[in-house]
């Protein structure tokens, strides 16, 4: 048994026997950690609100490679990213990539640049920095970018031209092709010449301040959540319906499942 401090955002934290918590972490220098605060419940429990989701945490860990859990010995709070919660919409959206870490990364998955960009995003939100769901669709595609699965729209695959009319995204290849070039098999959807040109432009390294002057249309927002979304669950075979984005959609965002399911060739919604 040993001692372990790391720097980690915390994920998720449920109720655990009558007075701990399971926390869910993600570390720069482990990846996912699991962990027991024991006699964490309560407003005067242990490390009191220290271990809520969505802040940034210095947390002492007694490891045991044999075990799952871990137990947390100390949490110190080093980032709440309290003015995220100030606006219902934001933190919804924030969640959504809390999320979207906890599905696609596991316990032996560590990046410290998941981690860097992970951070980087959360200060966006808490800063006010553009448009919510561009800046949760930029998210996507730069974790897509460091998990190998990168998305590829600035050139047909097939003849190299641009794409500003369109055309369509094979999800295996992870790249688009114009309409006379597509091979016409594969898992695959149509996308648009606005759509090609707002993921290329979030994909960038000024993807925040590309989320903060674009203005998409709801079509355009439509195409791209749903492209977004099957291309990193066609590669990482997770289910991505995540919950925070039904209740974005609650509160009168995109419905990324309102487009006809025709035009989505070989995946399932």
């Amino acid at each position: 048994m040993s001692l372990l401090t790391l720097d980690a955002v915390t994920l998720r934290s449920q109720h655990y026997r009558e007075t701990s918590r399971i926390v869910t972490f993600y570390s720069r220098q482990r990846g996912l950690v699991k962990a027991v605060a024991k006699g964490a419940r309560g407003k005067r429990g242990r490390f009191a609100s220290t271990l809520e989701p969505m802040q940034r945490v210095r947390v002492t860990l007694s490891i045991r490679e044999s075990r799952e859990l871990q137990t947390v010995t100390q949490a110190d709070l080093l980032q709440p990213f309290a003015r995220i919660r100030e606006d219902l919409f934001r933190s919804t959206y924030a969640q959504a990539v809390i999320e979207l870490v906890g599905r696609l990364m596991w316990q032996e998955n560590s990046s410290e640049d998941v981690y860097d960009l992970l951070l980087n995003v959360l200060q966006a939100y808490e800063e006010g920095l553009g448009d919510s769901q561009l800046l949760f669709f930029a998210f996507q595609i730069h974790m897509a970018a460091l998990l190998g699965y990168a998305v590829h729209l600035e050139r047909c695959a097939g003849c190299g031209s641009a794409l500003g009319g369109g055309g369509t995204f094979s999800f295996p290849q992870g790249t688009v092709f114009c309409r006379r070039c597509y091979p016409g098999e594969g898992a695959a959807t149509s996308i648009s010449g606005e759509a090609v040109e707002l993921a290329i432009q979030l994909g960038r390294r000024q993807g925040v301040a590309a989320a903060s002057v674009l203005s998409p249309s709801r079509e355009v927002r439509q195409q791209t959540a749903r492209l977004l979304r099957h291309h990193l669950e066609y590669h990482t075979e997770t289910d991505l319906a995540l919950r925070a984005l039904r209740l974005a959609e609650s509160l009168g965002s995109y419905n990324p499942n309102e487009l006809p399911s025709a035009d989505l060739k070989g995946v399932k919604n």
